[in-house]
């Protein structure tokens, strides 16, 4: 099994812990989350390599693919999952997630926003098919959202300020907001799902 963007190895720790019986192997282009993951997270059957996403390459073929919360930070995501596809085992699967509702605004570090649609394409070109999906709620919370502080309780503190000077540089992005605030309400969604070859 490959965790691709594996960070600091929890999840790929998770998947080895669940899966005595398989090789885990977690990637993730960070150093220090690397150094972290193999300091912290260590079993028989789980080890971790340092490199890109998108270029990673193995001998191996792997029939569990992993890659959550990723294809959004990538500046080229239709080469992961190119590099995905190519590194999947005959009749394997790929399990990856991405935020479906905007998150341009309130995050950073996303390069991209996706559609269910749009998601889906990303993998229609390796004859690679939705199969098991489900959604995540995460609503948001509103509490010290336009506070300025450096110890923050809880991850939407200061959100605010940063959104309003998103749409200062991008107004247009307010109308894509309040669309997806008309559809889906006071929440992000994320939406993971397992993608197989077609038969």
């Amino acid at each position: 099994m490959l965790d691709i963007a594996c960070g600091c190895g929890y999840g790929s720790d998770r998947l080895a812990e669940l899966n005595p019986d398989k090789t885990i192997i977690g990637v993730d282009i960070d150093p220090a989350a690397i150094a972290f993951a193999q300091a912290h997270y260590q079993r028989p059957n789980l080890r971790y390599h340092c490199a890109d996403a998108e270029s990673f390459s193995s001998e191996e073929r792997f029939h569990n693919i992993v890659s959550l919360e990723t294809i959004e930070h990538l500046p080229r995501p239709q080469q992961l999952i190119a590099n995905c596809a190519e590194l999947l085992a005959e009749g394997g699967q790929i399990i990856a997630s991405v935020p479906i509702t905007p998150t341009l605004d309130g995050n950073p570090h996303h390069l991209h926003d996706f559609s269910v649609r749009s998601f889906f394409a990303l993998f229609h070109p390796h004859a690679l098919r939705p199969d098991d999906r489900f959604e995540q709620v995460q609503w948001w919370q509103f509490k010290g959202l336009f506070r300025s502080n450096p110890t923050r309780q809880h991850r939407s503190e200061g959100v605010g300020n940063a959104v309003l000077a998103y749409y200062v540089q991008h107004p247009q992005y307010l109308l894509k907001r309040l669309a997806s605030m008309l559809r889906y309400g006071f929440s992000n969604r994320y939406l993971t799902c397992r993608f197989r070859t077609a038969r």
